[in-house]
């Protein structure tokens, strides 16, 4: 199986392109503050050479991944990374970044990783609303040939589509196209898909979402969902940020790979559990190298990219439910979407 193909694209609502294209550039070390920007009426999309064109401004805000001080310690005071220094002469040294970020890694051992509490379970603090279209239950992946991917549709018709989605990013595989498969129930297991651990700073506690590594020109980019690196109305920024990929009953050999930096867009931060905000409920987080210098594309691949088009389209879901194996296995269904509108704002489901 060629390893590109177990990496699909993201399809996501044409307001995420702007997030998606203003997240390939970092945040710089030294931001004064959080970083809020209108993307204009194009954008440049992750190949330099395109530009895509968007039917409305979208706001995103952006900042450095905090790290709280208790990880840090007795550093030089520089490591403790707030969402949006004070000012320069505030901003973390380089090697205070380097320390914060290692912090991270090593706080995240697996027995921590394996309580963390389910961001979007009943004992989660935030809003506590389900997203619309949310599945109840999870179902395996169909019973195919293990190795094969779902059915993809007829490349001719795909090509005739006029609703067909800009393609932003092509999946790519990792730098070691030997990987070994690891055990799953899905069948088209990826590493590229897996874990998000993170602090967060309104109760203290450590949560767990899911994400996935995404293809662009710095290899650094996980797509997850915006509640996943901010609470909403109400909330701040979470801290101590990792993406475990390749998850099973444990941290993959691949390592944890510690945000550097969060974008997400305004309405989830201003509107949260809402249809407004669930429709803007996504973020692009950029991370650091893991242990072995190793970017998260260079390490696992990255799924592709893509936006608009028709909000029917085959689907693959992956995550870690709760109700299955405890949350410790990846599992996924696959299906045909279908519309729901909730509040004038349009979300696809799988039917």
């Amino acid at each position: 199986m060629d390893p590109a193909i177990s990496r699909p694209r993201w399809r996501v609502p044409a307001a995420v392109l702007a997030a998606a294209a203003l997240a390939l550039t970092p945040v710089p070390a030294a931001t004064a503050a959080a970083v809020t920007t209108t993307a204009p009426a194009t954008v440049a999309a992750a190949d330099p050479d395109r530009a895509v064109s968007v039917h409305s401004a979208t706001s995103t805000t952006s900042v450095q991944a905090p790290v709280t001080p208790d990880l840090v310690g007795p550093l030089d005071g520089q490591a403790t990374r707030a969402a949006g220094a004070a000012s320069e002469a505030t901003a973390p040294s380089a090697d205070a970044e380097e320390a914060a970020e290692a912090a991270v890694a090593e706080y995240w051992t697996a027995e921590r990783m394996a309580q963390a509490v389910p961001a979007d379970g009943p004992e989660s603090t935030s809003s506590g609303a389900t997203a619309p279209g949310a599945p109840g239950d999870a179902t395996p992946a169909p019973d195919t040939e293990p190795g094969t991917d779902p059915p993809a549709p007829d490349a001719e018709e795909a090509t005739e589509d006029p609703d067909a989605p800009t393609v932003i990013a092509e999946p790519v595989p990792a730098a070691d196209a030997d990987q070994d498969p690891q055990a799953s129930p899905v069948l088209d297991y990826s590493h590229t898909n897996g874990k998000v651990f993170f602090r967060d700073q309104t109760d203290g506690r450590d949560y767990v979402c899911s994400g996935s590594a995404v293809n662009s020109p710095t290899g650094r980019l996980v797509i997850t969902a915006g509640h996943c690196v901010h609470g909403g109305p109400g909330g701040t920024w979470h801290a101590n940020w990792v993406f475990a990929p390749g998850y099973d009953r444990g941290p993959g050999h691949e390592g944890a790979f510690p945000a550097t930096s969060f974008r997400t867009l305004d309405d989830w931060i201003d509107y949260g559990a809402s249809a407004r905000g669930f429709n803007s409920d996504v973020a692009l987080v950029t991370t650091a190298d893991n242990e072995e210098g190793e970017t998260v594309v260079e390490a696992v691949g990255g799924h592709g990219l893509a936006t608009g088009g028709s909000h029917e389209f085959e689907a693959s879901l992956f995550g870690y439910p709760t109700n299955r194996d405890s949350g410790e296995r990846m599992w996924a269904c696959h299906g045909r979407t279908g519309t729901q509108e909730v509040e004038a704002f349009r979300f696809s489901s799988i039917t």
